[in-house]
């Protein structure tokens, strides 16, 4: 894993009509919709682009509308009903996490947050 410090990085950051798509050094990428926070919503494409990369990748600065977000932040708030944070997984992990799940008596969405905030946590 190309990670600094055992922390997963951004690589990338590309722009959609209303979501923004981050690559990490894992090769996976975060789907975060612009609604992810107020500034990011209500700015405009050249505000968004107009960004740098923060401590090596930890986070994204967004220079027009003083906004950081992190991938940290990004994680922990996988699986909020407000959020709706995206990260895009295989086809067989999705079906060995509803295996688990449905024997441990959770939806699959509550095991990701679980496992996620456990390995950020880590």
């Amino acid at each position: 894993m190309n990670t600094s410090n055992n922390k997963i990085l951004i690589q990338s950051v590309g722009f959609g009509k209303e979501k923004m798509y981050i690559e990490l050094t894992t090769k996976r990428v975060l789907v975060v919709p612009y609604t992810y926070t107020k500034r990011l919503k209500t700015a405009n494409k050249e505000d968004l682009e107009d960004y740098r990369l923060i401590a090596n990748g930890v986070g994204i600065h967004f220079e027009k509308i003083d906004e950081d977000i992190s991938v940290a932040g990004i994680i922990r708030d996988f699986g909020s009903e407000t959020k709706r944070i995206n990260i895009s997984v295989s086809t067989d992990f999705l079906d060995k996490a509803d295996s688990y799940a449905k024997e441990h008596h959770m939806s699959r969405s509550a095991l990701l947050q679980t496992a996620t905030s456990e390995y950020i946590a880590s």
